[in-house]
């Protein structure tokens, strides 16, 4: 095997690995905002080093949903003693299109030996996967959706996930860029009076703030917890709704308020 091949199978290894832990992560109802990876791999054709992205599960999952009138029929499982296989057919019903994908899952996961008493790494074990179906069951699917999106339409959504991202986005053949800026994406928080529908019961802990607070100020986890004084999740003191309510404060202020308090500190 040569280097390059080596290495882009790394890749492929690495993609997995991402995908799985975006699956898991999924399954406990966290917030995900990948929809894209972003990597660089060396062009023999080329002779240089180019730029690659490509979707994520859930990025692949959400381009799907929005291109629509893709179905996928009953999948077709077979269980071995030690991998799982699951194969679906998918159609696009738009260009009447079929094609089959599928994944064969092993039952048994590698993690690492970590020493109790020092915390270091001294090994690699292999152990009972317990999601080992549940993650064949979201690659088949994956692999099955994916050759269904028209490359076109999959360009275009991966360059709106990277425009509102603050990345750069990929250009079609001839140069011209699908998003010209990230601002033209950036969505605006949700005016107070739906700040003021949210009620205590949709707020009970932090995985439902961070999902309430995506839906009305369309930011991530990363910009909620800063604005909350923290640095994440883990080091928040005081209650979930007791945190929404200082977010409330600053995104639900109507304009007149916040009119109201900058001629206050002007006055004084």
């Amino acid at each position: 095997m040569d280097e390059i091949t080596s290495i882009m199978l790394k890749q492929i290894k690495d993609i997995e690995q991402k995908d799985e832990t975006q699956i898991l992560a999924d399954m406990a109802g966290e917030v995900i905002q990948d929809y894209i990876y972003e990597f660089t791999r060396f062009d023999r054709r080329l002779k240089k080093t180019v730029r690659m992205v490509k979707l994520s599960w859930i990025g692949v999952r959400e381009v799907a949903r929005a291109k629509g009138n893709i179905v996928l029929e009953e999948p077709n499982i077979t269980e071995t003693a030690d991998h799982w296989r699951i194969v679906f057919r998918g159609t696009d019903l738009t260009r009447n299109f079929s094609i089959f994908g599928g994944c064969h899952q092993p039952k048994r996961m590698t993690v690492k030996k970590v020493d109790d008493r020092t915390g270091e790494v001294s090994g690699e074990e292999l152990i009972d996967d317990p999601y080992a179906f549940t993650k064949c069951l979201s690659k088949a699917q994956r692999n099955t959706l994916e050759p269904c999106i028209p490359g076109n339409f999959a360009l275009k959504m991966i360059d709106k996930f990277l425009a509102a991202a603050g990345q750069k986005p990929l250009h079609l053949p001839g140069g011209k860029a699908l998003v010209k800026t990230a601002e033209k994406v950036k969505a605006q928080p949700k005016p107070p009076a739906e700040w003021d529908k949210i009620t205590r019961e949709q707020v009970p802990d932090y995985p439902a703030l961070e999902k309430v607070y995506w839906g009305l100020a369309k930011k991530q986890p990363q910009e909620l917890y800063p604005q909350l004084g923290v640095s994440s999740r883990t080091d928040m003191n005081i209650t979930a709704w007791e945190a929404f309510q200082q977010l409330k404060a600053v995104f639900g202020e109507t304009k007149e308020e916040k009119e109201d308090k900058t001629s206050v500190t002007n006055d004084t």
